[in-house]
């Protein structure tokens, strides 16, 4: 996103946060069962090497993408979202779905000992992306059920997509003090797959936790 995202600072308002606070309870649950996955997998196998040569200590390092539409009953081509997860964070894209018709970007920490803020309202955050300078920006502070999420407003997914280098990292402060860091991979084939589903086209939809295609 780079530049794009920068833009966002004055966007955050109105109709934004509006389409912020409402109940995305498919992405709600995505994110619930990436943190039940992986946390159960790693206390399980806690310091044993199978953990970290099994696909689920793989992808807790190296980090994974996934697809789905973030609302559910959503027509086609609507809430269409790529997250990707990381260790303990989670950066979501999520394009325009009922009378919302910008896009969403989404930073969420799974660590419960996260200084994420969990108060519900506005604020400002300093984001910085990639080799662009860092930006204090506005900001929705809210909870998925109980994991802590940052909202930004982008003003189109076209947007938001133009800006999806295949490379990306995020560092997000508050007051000071480091929210958290994230750094995706394979940025080009998620944003193919966001655009399949924007066109209302079949796109991967599974969890690459559970494919068994995927080893």
């Amino acid at each position: 996103m780079k530049k794009c995202i920068m833009t966002i600072v004055l966007l955050c308002q109105g109709s934004a946060f509006a389409a912020g606070e409402e109940t995305f309870d498919v992405l709600a649950g995505v994110m619930d069962r990436s943190k039940k996955e992986l946390n159960a997998r790693r206390e399980t196998e806690k310091g044993k090497e199978d953990f970290l040569k099994s696909k689920y200590g793989r992808y807790y390092k190296e980090g994974y993408w996934q697809f789905f539409q973030g609302k559910s009953q959503a027509a086609k081509g609507e809430f269409c979202t790529a997250m990707f997860s990381r260790e303990n964070m989670l950066v979501s894209i999520m394009g325009p779905g009922g009378s919302y018709r910008g896009a969403l970007m989404m930073l969420a920490s799974l660590d419960e000992t996260s200084t994420f803020p969990r108060s519900t309202g506005k604020l400002k955050v300093t984001l910085k992306q990639g080799s662009d300078a860092p930006a204090t920006l506005h900001a929705l502070s809210q909870q998925m059920g109980d994991i802590p999420v940052i909202t930004f407003a982008v003003p189109t997914i076209e947007a938001a997509m133009a800006g999806m280098e295949d490379t990306l990292n995020f560092h997000l402060e508050h007051e000071g003090k480091t929210l958290g860091d994230i750094e995706w991979h394979s940025g080009f084939k998620a944003r193919d797959e966001l655009r399949k589903c924007l066109a209302g086209k079949p796109f991967y939809d599974k969890n690459p936790l559970k494919d068994k295609a995927v080893k």
